[in-house]
């Protein structure tokens, strides 16, 4: 099987940097495609053959070295 790996900024290359189609694509919001614009070495993204994939690390307040 084959992997299509991909960035937001990769997509909006594509698009001629139009945010509203790529969150179309992905079947996202506009926002969304805002949150990860400069995410260009995938940290906390990747799109996975047209399927986002969000890195949710580091939500929240709770810190474990507090307890």
């Amino acid at each position: 099987m084959t992997f299509l790996v991909k960035t937001i900024p990769d997509m909006l290359i594509e698009t001629y940097g139009n945010q509203t189609e790529v969150a179309r694509r992905l079947s996202c919001h506009r926002n969304t495609v805002r949150r990860y614009l400069y995410d260009k070495e995938a940290r906390h993204h990747a799109i996975v053959n047209g399927v986002l994939m969000i890195h949710q690390g580091g939500r929240g307040i709770y810190d474990r070295n507090q307890h």
